[in-house]
């Protein structure tokens, strides 16, 4: 019964995860992200780490993604700017980029299976667990996160600033 419901929320996943690169209104976008990490929550409760799981709804479906939200809402892009975004003279090291990941991914995957793993006894997500792992194992890439959020929401701030300032500049001289 697990394993259904796991293939369920790994293709919902999936398919969120397409439509948050191919949709073409932002907001879309920002909506199936919300899926998408729904989806991955729910994936990470069946597999009994509920911390993992309830953080990343609290966290990112509820702050982060609101942000982005309201951001992209902020923006009010209209459809000339989307397609000129769009044809970017950047697409193709968007691509570049993107085989990379690609590439370093399944390199990952083939060193992970023919590594040894760990008992599902023995990894448990308990918040002690997390936290000793976290603060002794992972002491600086949590770091670098927690200071790459923080670049985020003063981006996201200074961006909101920005489309609020002209508005009101447009809102003067009509």
């Amino acid at each position: 019964m697990n394993s259904i419901f796991f293939y369920f929320f790994a293709t919902v996943l999936i398919l969120a995860a397409l439509t948050v690169v191919l949709a073409r209104n932002p907001s879309y976008s920002v909506l199936s992200l919300v899926v998408a990490i729904f989806s991955l929550a729910s994936i990470f409760i069946l597999l009994e780490a509920f911390f993992v799981g309830v953080i990343l709804l609290l966290v990112y479906a509820g702050a982060v993604l609101v942000l982005f939200l309201f951001v992209v809402m902020l923006l009010n892009l209209n459809k000339e700017e989307v397609a000129r975004v769009r044809q970017s003279r950047l697409r193709p090291l968007g691509f570049l980029v993107g085989a990379a990941f690609l590439v370093e991914f399944l390199w990952v995957i083939k060193a992970s299976t023919a590594t040894e793993t760990k008992t599902p006894g023995s990894i448990r997500g308990t918040i002690e667990t997390i936290g000793r792992i976290l603060f002794t194992d992972y002491l600086l890439p949590f770091e670098l996160t927690s200071f790459l959020l923080l670049a985020a929401v003063i981006g996201i701030v200074s961006l909101a600033q920005g489309a609020l300032k002209s508005d009101d500049t447009q809102q003067l001289s009509s």
